[in-house]
């Protein structure tokens, strides 16, 4: 498996790092020099043609990426959301929002605990950066997060704003099932990587068709590769469906 990396932040070099852990992995394409990894595999980027898939943590134009991904035909997966970048056919695949809030978040609903069944009500959420809030809708969390005040985004999915280090995700369930919660918490940064490193996984095994499209709809896999790169969820039931 051959992954040339676009990356100029932390949560690229994390994805790094954690990609390097896998086996599979025989050589990690540098397309910034300024990132290092101080591993023999890495080194520079070359003929894009002979990589399996390109990653991006934003550090060059969206659209600049997704050309090169046609001209090369390789998949390509883009942390940020990219709201302008027109969703629809392409050459290549390209899998955008591969994050926390577009991506973990909305997975969470696929881990078997949640056990998901058409009447439950469902609340999706998650953490981002920003002075905290006083009031909204209480949402918990897997320590070291706990408890935050939260608003809602859309689609009953609600984002809790923390100002330091930490970032979780989860999904609460209540229905004829009792009461279930499937979460993450983390470092912000690591937590991020973990997802980028998932849809890019994903991303080589073919999840993703030849089109321009959100990361999140083949979240399923992208929980699935997660959690073979070792994510750690912590699940809560309430005692009406333990005694179910």
């Amino acid at each position: 498996m051959r992954i040339a990396l676009d990356s100029t932040l932390e949560v690229g070099a994390r994805t790094g790092r954690i990609l390097l852990a896998e086996d599979s992995l025989t050589y990690l394409g540098l397309i910034q020099p300024s990132q290092r990894h101080g591993d023999p595999r890495t080194g520079p980027v070359g003929d894009l043609s002979t990589f399996d898939v390109i990653v991006s943590d934003g550090a060059t134009p969206a659209a600049s990426l997704v050309a090169s991904a046609a001209v090369h035909g390789v998949p390509l997966v883009l942390w940020s959301d990219e709201p302008t970048l027109h969703r629809g056919s392409a050459v290549a695949p390209v899998a955008v929002g591969a994050n926390v809030g577009s991506t973990l978040a909305p997975a969470l609903i696929h881990h078997p605990a949640a056990a998901i069944e058409e009447a439950d009500d469902v609340t999706i959420a998650w953490t981002e950066p920003g002075p905290p809030r006083r009031k909204g809708k209480t949402i918990v969390f897997p320590d070291p997060v706990g408890v935050c005040w939260a608003r809602k985004r859309s689609r009953g999915h609600f984002v809790a704003y923390r100002d330091d280090e930490w970032a979780g995700a989860v999904v609460s369930l209540s229905g004829r099932g009792g009461e279930r919660i499937v979460g993450v918490a983390d470092l912000a940064s690591h937590l991020e990587a973990i997802t980028l490193a998932a849809v890019t996984l994903a991303a080589v095994d073919g999840a993703y068709e030849a089109l321009i499209q959100d990361a999140a709809e083949h979240a399923e896999v992208v929980l699935a590769r997660a959690m073979s790169l070792e994510l750690d969820i912590a699940v809560w039931r309430s005692s009406e469906l333990d005694a179910g």
